[in-house]
């Protein structure tokens, strides 16, 4: 649809959107300063020739457009700017597409990861029970002759239905409801993302603690499923997934650029002989911009996998698993995979006599190791004036650290605290 259309479609039908904040994290929201706003080719040129600008300035210099609410313009702009790098796709047509509000902005998928879900879909047909934003739904729908978008807050219904028409996506139905209440409907995938915000926007965690609930709704839910997809918290605990869900077959780790956005719960549906399923296979997944760190293993062979430590000993080359690792805690299998010690028990860094240019991590040529000495807090500065620190397992943080010694942040060099064998060091390398 173009924006003439739209104009036309916003002007004649009235078409509302109103700005809402989330009062918490159950999906109940209290709107704010109710804005009944008709789109027109004003709103619209507004937010293009604003889109750069300063918006607390914008906010402040409110009274200068007294035809404008400037304070939902200003939110708009905020939502367009987030879409630029989460959303590029989306972004490409937003001047067409209508923004949710800031809270369903912040809580959707990034386009790399909701396209990384798409190749978990197993059959035909999916149904997302919290729609939200829709843009899980969008990508996970694509090929797919029927989808089902569920969510309860009329208007990001209202939003979804537009915007999936901008987008040419005509196999996904609205129906709007709470997919507690609604009937649940026989798909081959159905998918859950919980809210994870709770009173005083106060973030939650553990899966029963979300809302939805997925532990005390997942029989029902597998009842009518083969295959059951849920994003929960990347700050969650692993184990505990494992303790409250059941059939889980797969737990997707996925990081953008080295920060983990991700864990994704995928569960078998119930079947006749309801089996439980004995083993889970976990794979970590970090879409770098020069490279995709991927890295799978199988839970109960890494609790079997037995470590091997390094016994003091900093050999010629370091390595520090990727942050999809270190949320899975997958650090025994490494020893067996790669043939690499760790330096200590809680100091989560590698080390080998030879390279291995394959580790699932960041990789280091040690070029000294300096024993850590309150002496040589005072001195380092003159031998290494600029470095990138990291701590680990370590007496003083990497910003204690900076502070005592004078090393200023950033530049070539790496300094690794660390301790190995009840000895402390600060190991200087060179990033390969």
């Amino acid at each position: 649809m173009s924006w003439i259309s739209f104009c036309k479609f916003a002007t004649i039908e009235a078409y509302v959107v109103l700005t809402f904040c989330s009062e918490n994290g159950e999906g109940t929201h209290i709107f704010r300063n109710i804005r009944l706003m008709i789109w027109n080719q004003g709103i619209h040129d507004f937010i293009l020739t604003h889109i750069e600008d300063d918006t607390d300035s914008l906010l402040f210099s409110a009274s200068r457009y007294p035809d404008i609410d400037v304070p939902w313009v200003v939110e708009q702009i905020g939502v367009r700017r987030r879409l630029r790098s989460k959303l590029p796709e989306w972004f490409a047509v937003s001047d067409d597409l209508i923004m949710s509000g800031r809270v369903p902005a912040e809580q959707c998928s990034s386009e790399t990861t909701a396209r990384y879900k798409r190749g978990l879909v197993v059959g035909d047909s999916l149904c997302d029970m919290t729609g939200g934003m829709g843009v899980d739904v969008y990508y996970m729908s694509r090929g797919l002759s029927r989808a089902i978008y569920t969510e309860r807050q009329s208007m990001l219904c209202e939003a979804a239905r537009h915007n999936f028409a901008v987008l040419g996506a005509d196999n996904i139905i609205v129906r709007e409801g709470d997919g507690r209440s609604l009937p649940i409907p026989d798909v081959d995938t159905i998918y859950l993302d919980p809210a994870r915000r709770g009173e005083n926007d106060k973030r939650l965690y553990d899966v029963a603690d979300c809302e939805p609930d997925v532990s005390s709704w997942q029989d029902e839910l597998l009842s009518h499923c083969r295959h059951l997809i849920t994003k929960v918290s990347p700050m969650i605990d692993i184990e505990s997934v494992l303790k409250r869900l059941r059939r889980v077959t797969a737990i997707h780790v996925v990081a953008v650029k080295g920060e983990c956005k991700e864990v994704i719960i995928e569960q078998e549906g119930l079947s006749d002989g309801d089996d439980v399923t004995s083993d889970v296979m976990c794979h970590c997944v970090d879409f770098q911009s020069s490279e995709t760190i991927k890295y799978d293993f199988m839970i109960s062979g890494e609790r079997q996998s037995s470590c091997v430590y390094s016994d003091g000993i900093i050999s010629d080359y370091l390595y520090e698993p990727d942050v999809t690792l270190m949320k899975a805690k997958s650090f025994h299998g490494l020893c067996d995979r790669y043939g690499v010690r760790k330096l200590d028990k809680d100091v989560h860094v590698f080390t080998s006599p030879e390279y291995v240019a394959d580790f699932p991590g960041r990789r280091f040529r040690v070029d000294e190791v300096y024993p850590f000495s309150s002496k040589l807090l005072k001195s380092l500065r003159r031998s290494v004036p600029k470095a990138n620190i990291t701590a680990r397992g370590f007496v003083l943080t990497a910003d204690e650290l900076r502070r005592k010694t004078g090393v200023k942040d950033g530049g070539d060099v790496y300094l690794f605290a660390v301790s190995t064998a009840g000895v402390r060091y600060i190991v200087k390398c060179s990033k390969l």
